[in-house]
C-alpha cells in the first residue's frame, strides 16, 4: 500500500506498519510500500513502537511521506584496557 493510501484510510492517526519495499538516498530510508497492521491510538503509540522489530514501525498519517533517518552506531569512547 502506498502512503498515500494509508493517509487517506487512517487521517491524523498513528499507525502501525510493516515495510515491505524501500530504498536509500543519503541518510535517509525511505518507504515504498507498506502493509497497515493496525491503527494505534496515541497513548499507546509510544509502547508499540518500543515493542516493534525488523520492518515493523509506529507513524503518524500527519506527515507527508515516510522517511526515516539513518543513524551511524557510535565508536567506542575511550580506551580499550587489556587486563
Amino acid at each position: 500500500m502506498q502512503w498515500s493510501e494509508v493517509r487517506k484510510r487512517f487521517p491524523n492517526q498513528f499507525v502501525l506498519v510493516e515495510e515491505l519495499s524501500s530504498h536509500i538516498e543519503g541518510d535517509m530510508v525511505l518507504i515504498d510500500d507498506m502493509a497497515v497492521v493496525r491503527a494505534v491510538p496515541d497513548e499507546e503509540a509510544t509502547k508499540t513502537l518500543m515493542q516493534c522489530k525488523d520492518t515493523m514501525f509506529v507513524y503518524h498519517t500527519s506527515n507527508d511521506s515516510v522517511v526515516i533517518e539513518l543513524r551511524r552506531r557510535p565508536g567506542l569512547r575511550g580506551r580499550l584496557r587489556a587486563h
